[in-house]
């Protein structure tokens, strides 16, 4: 599986300049004020022109940069913004694994056209979220990586399968995540490259470092492993209707419901997610309040299942004072189920759900993600009588 990274550079200046717009085009240094005994954390490029430097002290920053801006680092500020682009992303890849403070893989499992799907989804979360990144894409999660702090900003690099080794070979030897310990030995044998790791025998690499010896050559090698760990999304989803006359009876309240439960539906399906559990709040025109808590059987996102399960609520509050505000919660929010069908043996009536289910598909990944045998003649070998090609549902 092919792995896009994103990396957001300079993230926490990016985060003061949101919430300070007048921050911009200023040498911007976050660590803490020029005065505390703190070190350099990230810095704009206005202050890296002045020779400041990350980690070093903020008082040898202040004397380099003395008209520059010291911030103290936010760290909720920074993880709020942080996960602002994970959000963004798992609405447009289904699989997508968080690294913080600055680095976000996807995985790109069912993406015919990488680049044009990175460069899109580039533009569409710097869009929805004013932060800048960059991007790499290779097979393997830590060359990814590199490859998104290697690439310049708004663009993109990509590792072809097999150019693991090229890429890494004259990076610094400090791009490996292992330890400073290991590094500096390292340094007093006069290795500084990546690549040199590679000239080392295997065993005496084991021998001096263990496990980290084996972490550095599978490194060097380009190795690192594609596997990603999804994103769990455990925010709320929640829409609130207020009502300008309040509401005395629950046929009137039901009306409004199939609304709100389509808009809440939508939410869902463009997050890839379902919920367990729905929370119908009202608001009462005596001022009082209730709160009930559905818990459905299995994950649902379907609009009709929601709306099923909250009217049944509502017909039952029969008796209630005029309603002024009603308020629909879900929580419990996890991947999609997926379901196994067969559409090979049944009745004639599975081929609608075939034809929808290849549109559902087709609609997430790309026309060409499901195909269909198609027979050739005059093949002479039994792997030379079939062939695929994509399945046009319009066509069929």
């Amino acid at each position: 599986m092919r792995i896009a990274c994103f990396y957001l550079p300079q993230f926490a200046v990016q985060v003061e300049r949101q919430h300070a717009p007048s921050l911009h085009g200023r040498p911007v240094v976050i660590g803490g004020y020029h005065h505390e005994s703190g070190y350099v954390h990230s810095l704009s490029e206005e202050a890296a022109a002045y020779g400041v430097v990350p980690g070093m002290l903020l008082r040898q920053a202040y004397s380099l940069c003395p008209s520059g801006v010291f911030l103290p680092y936010r760290v909720e500020c920074c993880g709020e913004g942080f996960m602002r682009v994970v959000a963004r992303a798992a609405a447009l890849c289904p699989l997508v694994e968080p690294v913080p403070p600055v680095h976000a893989l996807l995985g790109l499992r069912y993406e015919q056209d990488e680049l044009r799907f990175v460069r899109e989804a580039l533009a569409d979360i710097e869009e929805h979220t004013g932060f800048r990144m960059s991007c790499g894409v290779s097979s393997v999660r830590f060359v990814s990586m590199l490859a998104a702090e290697e690439s310049v900003e708004a663009d993109v690099l990509v590792v072809p399968d097999g150019d693991e080794q090229a890429f890494l070979r004259n990076l610094p030897l400090d791009r490996l995540p292992v330890s400073d310990s290991t590094l500096r030995r390292l340094y007093l044998f006069g290795i500084t490259r990546i690549g040199e790791i590679l000239a080392l025998p295997a065993g005496a690499l084991e021998a001096q470092f263990g496990t980290d010896g084996r972490r550095l050559l599978e490194f060097a090698r380009g190795g690192g492993g594609n596997h990603l760990a999804p994103w769990c999304d455990d925010s709320e989803v929640s829409v609130e209707k207020h009502f300008d006359a309040p509401i005395e009876y629950a046929a009137e309240l039901l009306q409004s419901l199939e609304e709100m439960t389509d808009a809440l539906s939508a939410e869902l399906q463009g997050r890839w997610k379902c919920c367990r559990t729905v929370v119908v709040g009202l608001l009462f025109e005596d001022g009082a309040a209730l709160n009930r808590s559905l818990r459905f059987k299995q994950p649902v996102s379907s609009s009709l299942a929601i709306n099923h399960r909250v009217s049944l609520c509502i017909e039952q509050l029969t008796e209630m004072a005029p309603v002024e505000v009603l308020r629909l919660t879900l929580k419990d929010l996890c991947a999609e189920a997926g379901v196994q069908s067969s559409f090979l043996d049944g009745s004639p009536r599975a081929r609608g759900r075939f034809l929808e289910a290849v549109r559902t598909l087709q609609g997430r990944y790309g026309d060409a993600v499901v195909k269909k045998v198609v027979v050739r003649k005059n093949g002479r070998l039994p792997e030379e009588r079939f062939a695929f090609a994509a399945c046009d549902v319009n066509g069929e």
